[in-house]
């Protein structure tokens, strides 16, 4: 959320204002209040894909982190799109989770290993071999 890290300078032009790209005492809200609101986040996707399959996992990350985004927008609104945005950012959120919750269940129906993506292969049915082919002589 590089809008809520802008430091502003005391330059005549906004050229010369630089984003942080982090939270800390100085923002609003503060880093302490984003790291709880992180950590809140990562226990509701946890809840809900427990649990987390390996190849899960980056998505994960990405749903808590727009969590924890509308979190910000919808706790501290500092203009008149805060609102709008936090709904848009629950919006895309909660479509990643929806494909997120299937892909999931279905990386965990297999072996239970889960350090491994199950994949079903096909199956295919030949004949029992000849012996006869397996002989020199036969051709």
């Amino acid at each position: 959320m590089p809008h809520r890290t802008l430091v502003v300078s005391d330059a005549v032009t906004e050229a010369e204002d630089q984003y942080t790209f982090t939270f800390d005492s100085t923002t609003r809200p503060t880093a302490t209040q984003v790291e709880s609101l992180i950590a809140d986040a990562c226990a509701w996707v946890g809840a809900r894909l427990a649990p987390v399959h390996v190849s899960s996992q980056g998505a994960a990350r990405v749903v808590a982190t727009l969590a924890s985004a509308a979190a910000v927008e919808r706790s501290w609104p500092n203009d008149d799109e805060s609102l709008q945005r936090a709904n848009d950012l629950e919006k895309r959120m909660g479509d990643i989770l929806a494909g997120l919750l299937v892909s999931n269940e279905l990386a965990n129906a297999g072996d239970g290993d889960p350090e491994t993506i199950d994949t079903v292969l096909p199956v295919w049915s030949f004949p029992l071999p000849d012996p006869r082919y397996d002989d020199p002589r036969y051709f």
